[in-house]
């Protein structure tokens, strides 16, 4: 029911590409039920079975999570990061990427994102039905939207181009020192950090070449 609901809340918004990372066995008559004249969403579901392969294709993606602590910095609230995720959805497409009713998004699941966001609710009772955050998300990206598009052609990369680049980037690391088993932790804070950046700021395809072109340079003065 969870899954319709949402549905209905994507449609309200004007988003119809739903895709279901490993779901419960739904019967999609208890769906359609709560989908109403969203069932068409709900049919066309694309169906994972791993978090990463849901987001192939995607330039930018943002984490929804009530649990933010040190340890998930940076986060941002839904009010700040709503313009941003709305200007980058003008030049390529923006994942909105939610939990389980139950426990959410994992620690993992969460890193692997480029935003991880937050919906301010109240301290004394701040948790929200999964179709609610999936509603307020995509209304409040649907407000900055709607206010006025302007015309975009140099479109944003998508992760299938910009994670081999990350993939390259990491090689690079142990190429240039970072190999020993000590330098493991620092090695993916490097990786995570730099991930994040990209997802953060966008890259375009004159930007992966770019820095595909400086990772070359640098293995040609090792050589």
């Amino acid at each position: 029911m969870n899954i319709g609901m949402a549905a209905r809340a994507m449609k309200n918004c004007g988003i119809t590409n739903l895709k279901l990372v490993n779901p419960v066995n739904f019967k999609p008559k208890d769906a359609h039920m709560m989908a109403c004249s969203a069932r068409n969403v709900v049919d066309e579901a694309k169906l994972f079975s791993s978090l990463d392969e849901a987001l192939h294709g995607e330039a930018c993606s943002a984490a929804f999570s009530r649990r933010m602590a040190k340890t998930r910095a940076p986060y941002y609230s839904l009010d700040d990061v709503a313009p941003v995720l709305a200007g980058r959805a003008e030049g390529g497409r923006v994942a909105l990427v939610f939990g389980r009713e139950t426990d959410g998004l994992t620690r993992e699941e969460l890193y692997r994102c480029d935003f991880r966001v937050y919906i301010p609710t109240s301290k004394e009772f701040g948790s929200l039905n999964l179709a609610q955050a999936v509603l307020l998300a995509a209304h409040a990206l649907f407000k900055k939207t709607d206010e006025g598009k302007t015309e975009e052609t140099d479109f944003f990369s998508g992760n299938e181009e910009i994670s081999p680049m990350i993939g390259d980037f990491e090689k690079l690391l142990f190429e240039i020192g970072y190999d020993h088993k000590d330098d493991e932790k620092l090695r993916n804070k490097i990786v995570q950090a730099f991930r994040e950046i990209c997802g953060r700021a966008g890259l375009r395809h004159k930007d992966v070449n770019m820095f595909l072109g400086i990772w070359a340079m640098i293995r040609k003065n090792l050589s």
